[in-house]
């Protein structure tokens, strides 16, 4: 039986809680301020680079195409 005295430690809460804040008060900057904005931009774009660099390495294994050609055709494909 549980000790109905005895306090429970709400650490874990407390933590959860400062770290959604943190992340809350990232994303709230990248999304609402011009600044944030240029930043996921140019996020966007290295993401997507990084996309077409390794699906065109997993295309050119697989097919025997040399990964610029590969490169180029995804650019072409996607924008």
């Amino acid at each position: 039986m549980k000790n109905p005295f005895e306090k429970e430690s709400y650490k874990g809460l407390i933590a959860g809680i400062a770290i959604g804040g943190v992340v809350a008060a990232g994303l709230a900057y990248l999304f609402f301020t011009e600044d944030g904005e240029e930043l996921l931009a140019g996020f966007k774009h290295k993401l997507k680079d990084m996309a077409k660099d390794i699906g065109a390495g997993i295309v050119s294994d697989k097919t025997g195409v040399s990964k610029p050609t590969v490169k180029q055709a995804a650019d072409i494909v996607v924008g």
